[in-house]
Order: C-alpha cells, then structure tokens, then sequence
C-alpha cells in the first residue's frame, strides 16, 4: 500500500506560494464576465465621480451664493435652487447605481464560483487514485465547498470595489491639488507611513490565516473520517477519545483562528484611526492658517468645508481599501490550496494517440510487469501472464500479496512502473480510459451505493437502461426476490451508501449493477464475501453462465469460489508463485494445496 500523508493531525505544505500572478489567475476566471465587469466597474467609477459634484457645489454655494450678512440675494435664489436639485439628484442616482451594481455582481459572483467548483469537481475526478490515496476526503472536502464559498466575497464586492475605492482616492486627491496644493502636499506625505503598515499587517495575516487554514482542515479530516467510521468507533468503544482528539483539534483551530483574528481586529482600528487623525491635522492646520491669515495666499471658506468633505471621502475610500486588502489576504491561503488541485497532474491519462475501443474479445496480457505504490518499494515484480479470452482466473495469496494490485492495473487505475498490461495485443495505455473501462466491469468487496432508489443504483452503470433491463440483471443477479419483498419495490429509497440493506443484499445490488454493463471482462475482488452461504450457492449456480464468453479474475478466499477457474494464481512475494487448475495445484500439494486445507468449505 501506498503511504499517506496529510493526515488529520497533520498540516499541509503547500509548494507553491500566493503571489501577484496567482491572484491575476484568479481574476482571470472571470474572463466570460469580463464585459459585465467592466460596466459595473465603470459604473461605480461614474457614481463616485458623480459623488464628488455636491462638494464642489457647497463650495460654490459658500463662496458666491451666500453672502457676508447670511441673506440670499433675490437674483441667486434660482441659481441655488439649482444646484440643490442637481444635488438630490445626485443622490438618488448613487442609490439606483448601488442596487444595480450590487445586483449585477452578486449575481457574476456567484456564477463564478460555480465554475470554479465545477472544475475542481471534474478536476478530481480526473486524479488518479493515488491523489486520493495520500489525502483525508475531509482536507479535500472542505477545498470544495468552504474554501470556494469564501471566495464569493472576492467576487461580488472586492474585484469591482477595491478598483473604486482606489479611484476615488485618486481623483479625491486630484481634487484637492486642484483646490489647495498644500494640503494636498500634506495628505500625500502623512499617507506612506500608513500603506507601508498595512502592508505589513497583510503579510503578518497571509501567515496566520494560513496556519488557521491548515487548522479548519486539520479538524474538517478528522470529522469526515469519524462520520464514515461511525461503527467501528462504536464498536471498540472509542467515543470518548475521538471527543478528546476532536475537542483538541478544534481548540488548535480555535487558537489559530483567534490568532488570525487579532490581525484582521489591528486593521480596522490602525487604518480608520490613523487616516482620521491624519484628516484631523490636516483640516487643523487649516482652520488655523485660515484664522490667522499665515499662508501667503488665504483659504476661503468654501475652499475648507470642501477639502473637509474630500477628505472624508478620501478617508473612507481608504478605509475602503484597507477592508478589500484584509479580505483578500484572507482568501490568500484558499487560492493556494485550490489551485493546488487545479494544477496538481493526473498519472493516469489518455495519450495523445490513444484510440477508443468498441469492444474487446477479453485476451489479457501481463508483460514484465513491475509496480510500486512507493518508489523504491516493489509491490509486483517481474509479473509474466498470458491469459486468453473467456477464461476465468482466480488470484489467491495472503493478504498484501498483490492480487488487488494486479486487477488495478488492469483497470488502469494505477499505471505499471515497467512492462506492460495489454488486452488482446494492444497496451491499455493506447486504449482511451472511457472506452478501456467500459469494457471493464469491477465489483469490489466494499459496496458504494448512491442515495436513491434501487433502481437508479442498479441503472448507475448503465444511465440509458430501460426498467426491464434493470429487472433482468437484478434477476440474473438473485437480487429480484429480495427487492421484491421490500415496501416499494425497485422503487425504495436507499439512504447514503444503503445502511438499510445488509452486506449481502447491497453486494447483490452491486452485482446486478456489474451485469447490466454488460462487459467483455469481469473483475470480481472478494465480491461474494458478505453474502450468506445459501445465496452464495444461488450465485455459483448461474457463474457459468453469467462468465461464460467472458475473461474473468476473481478475488476469492472461499474455496467454493474458485475450484471451478480454469486457472488459479498464488500471489506471493512480489510474483505469481503457482499457476494450475484446482486439481493440478492440488497434486503439486504445494503452497496453493496447504491453503485449500485450511480454507475449504
């Protein structure tokens, strides 16, 4: 077997770091909504434009429409009832803009993210076994759904909003060089410390969010392992402990979460503190110089309300902007792990040149086959097998042999280190996997059955199988009788995995799932082992028929089993040992010979 890593107790190390180009990688996922971003970035770059007018209009107001003694002229009333309106209809147009841009992102957003998730779905399906072999399905799991999901926001409101809120820091301050070049002088210099410690404060969060991160997933392992091992945790009394292994990985996700919290707290108080005492010097050194007439060129009135009011702007623009950078920062550690599955390479692939294949005659060939899950480390070695079509082969051997192993490659769920498996003189490397596997049924001892009905489990081989069909391999399958029996038929729901059946009835169903398929080679890997003996004897009974014009490898430790294969392989030490019929073995009283005599029915 393979080695895991990764496990629930254990962090995950990511090769690859965030940066600049992994993020612009992200963005450009929503290349198809490009057009769309645009307008809801112009849009919001409009409104805050549009947003700066009433300041400029209150300064218009003071300087000229006002006068000294607080009385407005008869001939400047039109004028200010003017500009007032186009004031409030300024206002109600931000309002509209708002809801528009906020519908039409949400809406992008989430698109998105579901085309992201669909990816990294048929992603996964795509991986070999071996990714699957060395991660916990939790750590996997929780790349899926939490990870993408805290994507969202990044999405809706941070691409388009941080783009506006640096805008409107740019044009605020353009405006106020335009207005008083000193006091923008001012805002400039008093601003660089500020970036430079939200920079730092980003860098320091990238860090321990991503601990957090390893911590969320750490304790997501563990609990899908727990669910899905419910029995034997019952079984052998490990309630309590798995509690205490659980309450200690929550509490390390809780420490790292509350660590990451603290950065995320310093963010708001630093960045909104500082930027408001900053205009608070700012628009003191004002009202100064305006009262005392220092300045060598004076402020007016007009011109001081509305610096105030850009640099309200400004300061919540950049507030703005410091909230979109922790909430990226935040999403930093989930781009890596996604991305880390996005471009993590399958084994197991269709060459360039691979052809699909109608149907087999079901000749298997096993060519100076060597195999390691480990480099290194030689499961199979030197493996030589010729077998020709519609023969049944039984593999037997202790457990860890290689037997499971050898069906593998055949199935090509793992790829062979040295020689070849090939199938009727062709290597199932030149076979596309689609076609490869339709000609290949497997039914292992582990029954998978999905929530539905018992007819949508048994049609799962086969989507565009009519009811009768369905039936017909449920019959031939001995699986038809106690169908019957239940409440509605083949139209009883089954819940995840089938709980309210038993071994032997899901292996049933599994069995008429493998037959309605229909394929030209069968691998059965201890297949018949959770069914009782009568029904067992019932399945033997129709084996000859069922088998018959098919090559077969059958994964057996019952005798009943295998006696009747036209040839049964010893798997041990890394290679095929005996070779023979039952009774050749038998005669030989050699390796196969003792395990028949501890083994027989």
């Amino acid at each position: 077997m393979c080695l895991s890593r990764n496990l629930y107790f254990e962090d995950e190390v990511n090769e690859e770091k965030f940066s600049l180009p992994m993020l612009m990688r992200l963005i450009h996922y929503a290349g198809k909504y490009k057009a769309d971003y645009i307008k809801v970035t112009a849009l919001l770059i409009g409104t805050s434009f549009l947003s700066l007018i009433p300041a400029a209009i209150n300064m218009v107001i003071i300087n000229e429409v006002l006068p000294q003694n607080g009385v407005l002229p008869q001939d400047m009333k039109s004028k200010a009832v003017v500009l007032l309106s186009f004031w409030f209809a300024l206002s109600i147009g931000a309002v509209v803009s708002n809801y528009i841009t906020s519908k039409v992102s949400t809406k992008m957003g989430n698109d998105i993210i579901c085309n992201l998730r669909k990816d990294l779905f048929d992603k996964l399906m795509d991986l070999s076994f071996e990714y699957y072999d060395n991660r916990p399905v939790g750590k996997i799991l929780v790349r899926v759904t939490n990870y993408t999901d805290e994507l969202a926001g990044f999405f809706i409101n941070d691409m388009t909003r941080v783009v506006e809120s640096v805008f409107l820091m740019l044009i605020t301050f353009i405006c106020i060089v335009f207005i008083e070049i000193r006091l923008a002088l001012v805002t400039a210099v008093v601003s660089i410390p500020v970036w430079f410690l939200m920079w730092l404060l980003a860098r320091a969060l990238h860090r321990q969010v991503r601990i957090e991160r390893n911590k969320q997933s750490n304790r997501t392992a563990f609990l899908a392992e727990d669910i899905n091992g419910l029995e034997v945790i019952k079984a052998f009394n490990r309630e309590a402990l798995n509690e205490e292994i659980f309450s200690e990985l929550s509490e390390k996700y809780h420490k790292a979460y509350m660590g990451s919290t603290r950065y995320r707290e310093m963010f708001f108080p630093l960045s909104h503190g500082i930027i408001e005492m900053t205009c608070t010097a700012i628009l003191y050194a004002a009202a100064l110089f305006l009262i005392t007439h220092q300045w060598e060129s004076p402020l007016t009135l007009g011109a001081v309300v509305t610096v105030t009011t850009y640099m309200q702007r400004f300061s919540s623009a950049a507030f703005s902007v410091c909230q979109r950078l922790q909430a990226i920062t935040n999403i930093t550690s989930n781009i890596e792990r996604i991305f880390e599955v996005l471009d993590t390479p399958s084994r197991i692939t269709d060459r360039e040149t691979a052809k699909e294949v109608d149907s087999v005659k079901g000749n298997v060939d096993f060519e100076q086959v060597d195999f390691s899950y480990v480099k290194g480390v030689k499961v199979l070695e030197n493996i030589d097998l010729h077998i020709k079509a519609g023969q049944m082969i039984a593999l037997v051997g202790p457990t860890g042999a290689g037997k499971t192993t050898i069906v593998s490659l055949l199935s090509r769920f793992y790829d062979v280190e040295h020689g070849s498996v090939k199938i009727d003189g062709k290597d199932i490397r030149d076979m596309t996997l689609a076609s490869l596997r339709k000609n290949i049924g497997v039914m292992m001892q582990d029954t998978f059955l999905f929530h539905g009905t018992i007819l949508d489990n048994i049609r799962f081989s086969k989507p565009d199988a009519s009811d009768e069909e369905c039936i017909e391999a449920a019959k031939q399958a001995y699986a038809h009788e106690f169908i019957m029996k239940k409440e509605k038929g083949y139209e009883t729901m089954l819940s995840g995995n089938g709980s309210e059946l038993s071994g032997g009835e899901k292996q049933l169903l599994s069995f008429a799932r493998l037959l309605l398929a229909d394929p030209k080679i069968i691998i059965l890997d201890e297949a018949t082992s959770n069914i009782d003996t009568q029904t067992e004897k019932a399945v033997q009974a129709v084996f000859t028929t069922l088998l018959k014009g098919r090559t077969s490898f059958v994964i057996a430790h019952r005798l009943s089993t295998i006696r009747n294969a036209d040839r049964i392989l010893y798997i041990d030490k890394k290679a095929v040992q005996e070779d023979g019929s039952h009774e050749e073995l038998m005669a030989r009283n050699g390796l196969y010979a003792k395990l028949a005599g501890h083994g027989a029915d």
